[in-house]
């Protein structure tokens, strides 16, 4: 980072001689670069190890992300449909907090409507396939709205049999 940190690339010889960077490249001191990745993703695998042995990784959970883009304080994030879904996500055998669905799903919503049929039912069926969570895929499939999937949900409470 820095002047300190200058390095010389394989481009320097096209680069202009009155161009700052001709002695090297460098991250400007005011300069972060940061980037995201779901770990859930395999097809990236090999990629995700190599990104985390060379930089600093933190997690933002869900509820981090639902009051740092402004959807609503911890308060309200306790009562949102976005932590409720979560909940359910959490109790589904072979997923885990990694399948939490984060604020960017409800940010500019058109409708709740919009949100389920378009945003999360696809996604949820996606986690769900080659799962042994036959009575929650059940449920998936019959409900028209997030309202419908939670209540039906709301009786798997132990593991995805049903009771």
């Amino acid at each position: 980072r820095g002047e300190k940190g200058r390095v010389q690339t394989q481009y320097t010889n096209q680069i202009a001689d009155d161009d700052v960077f001709k002695p090297g490249f460098y991250i400007p001191e005011n300069v972060y670069i940061i980037g995201t990745m779901n770990d859930i993703d395999r097809s990236v695998e090999s990629f995700d190890f190599a990104m985390r042995r060379r930089f600093v990784w933190e997690e933002v959970t869900a509820k981090e992300s639902f009051i740092n883009m402004g959807i609503g304080d911890e308060a309200a994030y306790e009562k949102h449909p976005m932590k409720k879904l979560n909940d359910v996500i959490q109790k589904i055998p072979g997923l885990n907090s990694s399948y939490h669905i984060g604020g960017q799903y409800f940010l500019n919503m058109q409708s709740e409507s919009a949100l389920w049929k378009l945003r999360l039912k696809p996604l949820l069926r996606e986690y769900l396939r080659g799962l042994d969570a036959g009575s929650y895929w059940d449920k998936l499939e019959k409900s028209e709205t997030i309202d419908d999937f939670l209540k039906a949900s709301e009786s798997n409470d132990n593991g995805g049999q049903e009771q």
